[in-house]
Formats: structure tokens, C-alpha cells, sequence
């Protein structure tokens, strides 16, 4: 079929410029997010403590985490529920945390409606499809399951492009879609309109993140998004049952035996879409042949972005939580991940907005915010940089909590660095020692601090130092 002419060929405004403008200007947060995430789980030794703290600054990432977690199908939890983030890390392993944040990231940044809504799910469902299918034929060849996991992250990535597309494309993608509606394959539209494919796009834009590492070509990902695509229409259809026998001759099983594991991969990539929030997409999945027509239509489409509301006192909340900082720390080695689980029941179950915890540097002369959960907490951070002194000293007293108001104003150093007057601040004191600091307030949402949350606040830091006190030096 010829090609009707591209409007864009002759352009001031080529696509590759434009793609650069989606990343710089529509996805900056995502592509730092990443960039964030990706740094933190590559280093062992501040992966639990980083990451923790990168997923409590976006509760819509942080209630993804915790449902996936929590999922019977996804098979972390076990009989024991999940409340912390810090919890999670610890559970689920630092390379399946990368790859659920990423996925969860991927669905909290597209909008929930648009032109091209259907393309959008349409590419989200067949990735997160591929992405299950590939990281379970890496652990089927034998790799480690860190490197499994790695292959996950490179089949959902490779179609980043396509979603950012779809979202942000403008003329571009109305220009594809009217030739795609037209029967014009996919390859050609692309190259005609774009010129280039929405995978070198995807390139393109991991590049633009610093990330373009993530992608590496691997034959299992070649096969797994194979399958994926030619899976949409169902297991039935020609195009999979080939994709199908070529999985077989691969691992040298009947097409039965194979059929069967693909399928299963396939609902465990239905059950993730829809633990994410974006049960919609499920459609582009295939089904076994057990599920229904409509038993897919009953699937829960829930919108593409999911924000919790404010946080706020949740007691029952508090008393599990409490109990599970318990098994977050075994020694004092893991005392950040402890910390994390700390500040996560402040802004979480207590119901604070902000939360910031200072630590002593080990020449005892500074205490620095290293730690914080809530929103605006990075600027937060930045303002409590204590120099240590004589003052402050005999300013703090070691295991107070305290709770300030504009009748009972806080310590100067304190008013000085944060300009709030209703605030809560509590010593962290090991051995009649005083080691951090903790500070939280409502400047955000401007709520009162009532007796309830003053008691919640005792309840952490008071726990937090019973904890402490009993790890193993």
C-alpha cells in the first residue's frame, strides 16, 4: 500500500527535537525518579535506605509498592501483611523493588485520559506482558534473578517511548493513527511520520534520562515482546501459537507444557496491571481459555494515576505498624532501614505531613537531616544543618519529646532553621547519649497538631530508641 505524504517530512519540527521536549518537559519527574531509583539499587550498601526513602516521597509510588506487596498473586508477603516500605526492601529484595517501582512509575506518569487512551493501555498491558514473559525465560535459561530481573526492566523500558508517544505525541501521533487506522503497518507508519521507530524513541529517551544502559538487545526480550504482541488478539490466533512453538523448540517441551507456563505468566501480568491500578490494560493481556469474556470485563478498570488523600491518624494503622519495626532491624548495620520505618508511621499511620530525622556526625559536630517521609521534605532537609554546640546542648535534653506552639515557641536554632512555631521535636538518645534529632510539623496542609498526634509522635521516637538500645552492637 503506498504511503500518503507526512505532513512532518518538510517540518522546521522534527520528531527527534519534539521527542527531546516530551522528556525535558511532559516526564522530567519520571525520568528523575528513575535515574534515582536506578542509582540507589545499585549500591549495596545505601540501596535499602535510599530507595525507601525515594519511594516515601510519592505516596501514589508508595501505595503501589505496598498493594503489590501485599497481593496474594504476587506472592511476596506470605501470610504476613507488608505495612512499611522499609519492610518491603527487606522482603522482596532490592532488584524486584527496582523493577515494581519502575512499572508502578510507568503507570502513576501517564495521564488517565487522552486521544489515544486505548493506544496507551494497548501498550502498557503487551509491556508488562512481555516484561513477566521475559524475566521468566531468563530464570528458565538459568540466570541469577538479579539478571532476570534486569531483562524485566528492559522489555517494559523498550516500550517507554511508545507510552510517552501516545500521551504527549500531539500532531505526530494523530498523524500515525490515521495511518495506522488505514491498515498501514506499524514499522511503516512509524518511519513514515517519525522517522524512526517508537523503539529507537524509547532509546532516545532513556538516553535523555542517562539510563539508555537499560536497554541491551537481549534475545529473551526479542522473544518475550515477539509473544506479547502476537498474543493480544488471544492464544488461539496463528501469529501466537508460532510464537508459541518457537518457546517450545527453545526448551525443548511439548507446545502443551509451554502453552500452559506462557499462560500463567500471562495472568500474573493481568494480576500486576491491576494491583498498579491500571486494570484497563488488562485487555491487551491474554486471557487463558478458563476466563470469560466477561469475568475480563469485571476486571477493575481503575484510573491510570491513583493519589491517596492527605495522610491522616490512623491508631490501627499505628499499632501495626509499631509492631512490624520489629523485624525490620537486625543489627545496627540496618538502623536506616529502622529510621525509614520510623519517619513511614509518622507521615503514614500518625499522620503527619512532615518528617525529618537529624543524625550526629561521628566527629560530633554537626547534626544533619539525613532522613525525611512526607511532602516538601527536601527543603525541609536542606534548612536542618545544626552545627553542634555547647548551646544546642544545653538546649535539648536527652529523651524529650517535646511539642511547640506560638504560645510555647520552639528553641531559637530551631525557629531559625524552619520558621514554624507548631511543631514536633524529640532527641534520639542511645546510652544517655544523644544521637539524631527528630523534627515533624503541618506546614503543608496547615492542620493542627492535636493531642492524638503528639501521643502517635511519642509512641515512634519512643519505640524507634527501645529498638536501638537492643540491636547487637
Amino acid at each position: 500500500m503506498p504511503l500518503p505524504q507526512s505532513d512532518f517530512t518538510a517540518s522546521s519540527i522534527t520528531f527527534r527535537g519534539f521527542g527531546q521536549a516530551i522528556a525535558q518537559q511532559n516526564l522530567p519527574a519520571f525520568g528523575q525518579t528513575m535515574q534515582e531509583v536506578f542509582a540507589a539499587t545499585e549500591n549495596d550498601s545505601l540501596s535499602g535506605q535510599q530507595i525507601a526513602e525515594i519511594i516515601l516521597r510519592d505516596p501514589a509510588l508508595t501505595s503501589s509498592l505496598l498493594r503489590v506487596a501485599n497481593s496474594a498473586g504476587m506472592g511476596y508477603a506470605g501470610q504476613n501483611k507488608v505495612l512499611t516500605v522499609s519492610r518491603a526492601v527487606v522482603v522482596m529484595g532490592h532488584n524486584a523493588i527496582r523493577s515494581l517501582c519502575i512499572s508502578a512509575l510507568a503507570v502513576e506518569s501517564m495521564p488517565e485520559n487522552g486521544p489515544f487512551r486505548a493506544r496507551v493501555l494497548a501498550a502498557l498491558g503487551t509491556a508488562l506482558h512481555a516484561a513477566v514473559q521475559a524475566k521468566d525465560l531468563g530464570l528458565r535459561k538459568g540466570l541469577r534473578r538479579d539478571e532476570a530481573e534486569r531483562l524485566f526492566l528492559e522489555a517494559l523500558m523498550g516500550r517507554i517511548g511508545e507510552l510517552a508517544f501516545w500521551c504527549y505525541g500531539g500532531e505526530f501521533a494523530e498523524r500515525v493513527d490515521e495511518l495506522l487506522k488505514s491498515g498501514v503497518s506499524p514499522e511503516l507508519a512509524e518511519q513514515s511520520v517519525l522517522g524512526m521507530s517508537l523503539l529507537q524513541f524509547s532509546h532516545d529517551l532513556l538516553r535523555a534520562w542517562n539510563l539508555d544502559a537499560v536497554i541491551r538487545d537481549s534475545a529473551e526480550v526479542a522473544v518475550a515482546v515477539q509473544l506479547g504482541r502476537a498474543a493480544q488478539l488471544g492464544w488461539a490466533n496463528p501469529e501466537a501459537r508460532q510464537a508459541v512453538l518457537h518457546v517450545a523448540a527453545l526448551f525443548r517441551q511439548s507446545e502443551a507444557q509451554t502453552l500452559k507456563r506462557l499462560q500463567s505468566n500471562a495472568e500474573q501480568a493481568s494480576q500486576l496491571a491491576v494491583v498498579l491500578g491500571a486494570g484497563a490494560a488488562t485487555r491487551w493481556i491474554p486471557a487463558t481459555p478458563a476466563s470469560t469474556d466477561e469475568e475480563s470485563a469485571a476486571l477493575p478498570a481503575e484510573p491510570l494515576e491513583m493519589r491517596p488523600a492527605e495522610p491522616t491518624a490512623d491508631m490501627a494503622l499505628q499499632l501495626r505498624m509499631l509492631t512490624e519495626m520489629n523485624a525490620v532491624a537486625v543489627s545496627r548495620k540496618e538502623l536506616p532501614m529502622l529510621f525509614e520505618a520510623c519517619l513511614e508511621g509518622l507521615h503514614r499511620a500518625v499522620g503527619l505531613d512532615r518528617c525529618v530525622l537529624c543524625l550526629m556526625t561521628p566527629t560530633r559536630d554537626r547534626l544533619l537531616a539525613r532522613l525525611g517521609a512526607g511532602s516538601g521534605v527536601a527543603d525541609l532537609r536542606a534548612r536542618l544543618q545544626l552545627p553542634w554546640s555547647a548551646t544546642l546542648e544545653t538546649q535539648l535534653q536527652a529523651g524529650s519529646v517535646r511539642r511547640f506552639s506560638t504560645e510555647q515557641p520552639p528553641p531559637d536554632f530551631l525557629l531559625q532553621a524552619t520558621a514554624v512555631h507548631d511543631c514536633l521535636m524529640a532527641t534520639l538518645t542511645v546510652d544517655q547519649k544523644i544521637i539524631g534529632l527528630f523534627y515533624a510539623d503541618q506546614q503543608t496542609t496547615q492542620r493542627p497538631l492535636t493531642a492524638e498526634i503528639f501521643d502517635g509522635f511519642r509512641r515512634f521516637v519512643t519505640q524507634t530508641e527501645l529498638i536501638v538500645r537492643g540491636l547487637p552492637r
